[in-house]
């Protein structure tokens, strides 16, 4: 159903169809043999399969990496469905408190996805976790109700803490009527003004980084080599805010991304080659920054920083 006064859906019932996509449950590479484009095809021919049975969107959970998540939104987006990402709360993530949960939302809702959920046993953590990234969403957050346990108050604190979408498959027809006049009730309009500008908000696996574009250094430009773990270790231990890195062949997104582990910093690419910065940023988990003045026509190079989220700089 969708509210008018957004267009933005409200809940999901029985009623629709909705294509789940899980973890295959093998690592890509380089920490398992599974290349990433073929963990694309395997989750394209999946979801494909879910598409012809009359999926309306596609459902994706249970997945625990960025690369395993990125890999099935970019399989799924070749379909042009609604593409909802529901990550599970890691307990040693309750002490950081929405460190790994921003990285995910600010690098996946630019690709693609069109909602984020977020599922944990401890309700309070899951509360004030979704209340940390409300201001830096541009996607409904959604999260699944109990069945048995849906209550007024609840859906209020939910809807209060910026969720705008509850997963309602599975609980009663009751319990979906309390969540629909409580959704009908919220003033979403209003509880936008806490919205935050993310537009030099990059990310990597694990954090996310808020540069201020005035005041951003960088590191020297970093050459792909097969093996760059000594070399960008050794970057790791100066003071940059961001690792600068040249792209000049379209084999080089695939030799970084081999390394791109050995990194807790933001990073920018640079090159002449928008076969090469296409593959690049593809390859990266996490939202890059590239270099506005790396000579690709503007026009391109806005085309290609679009289509994976990324920060022209």
């Amino acid at each position: 159903m969708d509210d008018s006064r957004s267009g933005r859906p409200r809940s999901l019932t029985g009623e629709q169809t909705i294509g789940e996509l899980t973890t295959l449950g093998e690592p890509c590479e380089p920490f398992g043999e599974l290349s990433f484009f073929k963990m694309i095809d395997v989750f394209y021919d999946k979801a494909y399969a879910l598409d012809e049975e009359g999926a309306e969107a596609f459902l994706l959970e249970g997945m625990d990496t960025m690369a395993e998540i990125r890999a099935a939104v970019l399989a799924c987006r070749r379909l042009e469905k609604p593409i909802m990402v529901m990550l599970d709360v890691k307990d040693e993530d309750i002490d950081t408190m929405g460190g790994r949960e921003l990285a995910y939302l600010i690098s996946l809702q630019d690709i693609g996805v069109s909602a984020f959920g977020l599922r944990s046993e401890d309700g309070e953590c899951l509360k004030e976790l979704l209340k940390q990234l409300y201001p830096y969403s541009r996607i409904p957050l959604f999260v699944r109700p109990e069945a048995g346990k849906v209550i007024a108050n609840e859906i209020r604190q939910f809807i209060a803490c910026g969720v705008e979408m509850f997963d309602c498959r599975g609980i009663s027809p009751a319990e979906q009527q309390v969540v629909k006049v409580e959704t009908d009730r919220a003033d979403f309009e209003s509880m936008r003004s806490r919205k935050e500008d993310i537009s030099f908000i990059a990310a990597n696996e694990e954090q996310a980084f808020f540069l201020n574009p005035e005041r951003i250094s960088f590191s020297p430009q970093i050459d792909i080599e097969c093996d760059m773990a000594s070399e960008l270790v050794d970057f790791e231990d100066e003071s940059f805010d961001v690792i600068s890195i040249l792209i000049e062949t379209f084999d080089d997104g695939f030799r970084f991304s081999q390394n791109m582990h050995y990194l807790s910093r933001p990073i920018m690419f640079s090159t002449t080659n928008a076969e090469a910065l296409r593959m690049a940023l593809q390859y990266y988990n996490g939202r890059a920054l590239v270099d506005a003045k790396c000579g690709i026509e503007e026009n391109e190079l806005k085309e290609i920083a679009d289509e994976f989220g990324a920060i022209v700089y």
